[in-house]
């Protein structure tokens, strides 16, 4: 019987332990070696950078509390927007959101989103010659086949 309680009386203390899983989200944006953290009980966002050279993480913080219930974990949301580097972080108890813009910067302090844009445009051709030749190529596979059926 005292086994019993005993176990008991451990599983009530680590109970509190536990109930911070899922507090925090991590989300993937188009920078290379960042990503976002945010607290989903107070609403805090960090931008997480992983920097290989130095073998570090550094965390920035974006958007402060904005409140500090700790308990209310799920409370808040990160939406994306459509402009890369924008967001919104949803109050799912209030219904408001609010705007947050970020973009990192570089060791200069420039930001660097200048080379996601590049990134996309450079994607964005890249496909339109995909596509053209693939035309092209259509094409020549239907001349081929008119003149095979034209033989026939």
């Amino acid at each position: 019987m005292k086994r019993i309680v005993l176990l008991l009386l451990v599983l009530l203390l680590t109970l509190p332990a536990f109930a911070q899983v899922g507090r925090f989200k991590i989300i993937k944006v188009w920078y290379p070696g960042y990503s976002l953290k945010l607290d989903t009980a107070t609403g805090e966002l960090w931008a997480v950078h992983f920097d290989v050279q130095e073998d570090q993480t550094v965390e920035e913080v974006i958007s402060k509390k904005q409140s500090h219930n700790h308990r209310q974990i799920g409370r808040y949301e990160l939406r994306r927007t459509r402009q890369v580097g924008t967001y919104q972080i949803f109050d799912t108890s209030s219904g408001q959101y609010t705007l947050v813009k970020w973009t990192p910067k570089n060791k200069d302090g420039e930001p660097i989103g200048v080379e996601i844009d590049s990134l996309i445009h450079q994607a964005g051709e890249g496909l339109k010659r995909f596509l053209k030749e693939l035309e092209e190529d259509l094409e020549k596979a239907r001349e081929s086949l008119s003149d095979s059926l034209d033989t026939v």
